[in-house]
């Protein structure tokens, strides 16, 4: 069964991207460098596949505290066999979607309405 689509929200994207939450699962940025004029590359399959690589072979298993750094340092949460794993073609790029719904109550809610709020 191929996987099309998953719609989940910002968290969990992150958790099914492998990244931490403090980046983005869609693109290779972290939340400081959010909206700044640059291009970042994709967050791709073969990205986090090869961060996870990376992390495994600087840390050793039985080090727990050296593994979680070096997730930190490459943006990642720690998880090493991600769920999408052994499906083919699939890559967090493009099954993720944004849940638009959930997206535009909150931008509507957290800055139209409370601005109004405030004016009035």
């Amino acid at each position: 069964t191929p996987l099309a689509a998953y719609i989940a929200d910002t968290p969990e994207q992150s958790l099914l991207a492998c990244t931490n939450p403090k980046s983005s699962p869609f693109m290779t940025v972290i939340s400081e460098d959010f909206g700044d004029p640059f291009l970042h590359d994709l967050h791709t399959q073969s990205h986090t596949l090869a961060a996870i690589c990376k992390v495994l072979v600087k840390s050793l298993a039985q080090d727990y505290k050296a593994f979680l750094k070096a997730c930190k340092t490459l943006h990642l949460n720690g998880v090493i066999e991600p769920c999408w794993l052994d499906w083919p073609l699939s890559c967090p790029l493009q099954f993720l979607h944004v849940e638009t719904l959930h997206h535009f109550h909150h931008f509507s809610w957290d800055h139209d309405v409370m601005w109004c709020i405030e004016v009035v």
